[in-house]
């Protein structure tokens, strides 16, 4: 077989996308209605300021995944996230996904995550940068997972 290597093009990503989205689907069809379901949420201040936020979203089967949690440094330690992270993990819950996964830096907030109930179920060690990135599950149906 003779083939080469290239960049891709931003028309060949997204069709790259939808080739693996057919294969999914012949695999194990879709259980949601929408194959991506957002749940993200803003925290303002009195006059209207964006103070914080979470975008989270439901991909294909009831997987609940959250993207970003940022609280401005001003408004931290104060119980936004806790209020963001409670909001986003009840809207999944209510939408019918059972666990909740995300990923952070060791410079972020794994104690953080971890004091909310999420297990780290693995870790990447980037030498070069002298970082760790956990990753990070909850189980939302109150059940636990050995």
């Amino acid at each position: 077989m003779n083939f080469k290597i290239v960049v891709a093009s931003a028309p060949e990503c997204d069709q790259i996308d939808d080739n693996l989205e057919k294969y999914n689907e012949l695999a194990l069809p879709i259980l949601q209605e929408n194959k991506f379901e957002s749940f993200s949420y803003a925290a303002k201040d009195s006059n209207g300021k964006l103070i914080g936020g979470c975008v989270a979203y439901s991909s294909y089967y009831y997987i609940g995944y959250v993207d970003t949690l940022w609280v401005d440094e001003e408004y931290r330690n104060q119980g936004v996230g806790s209020k963001l992270m409670d909001q986003v993990e009840k809207s999944l819950k209510d939408y019918g996904c059972s666990l909740c996964h995300l990923d952070t830096f060791s410079f972020q907030a794994p104690g953080f995550y971890e004091k909310r109930g999420y297990k780290i179920f693995g870790t990447l060690e980037h030498k070069k940068a002298g970082i760790s990135e956990y990753f990070l599950v909850k189980d939302l149906s109150g059940e636990t997972n050995g």
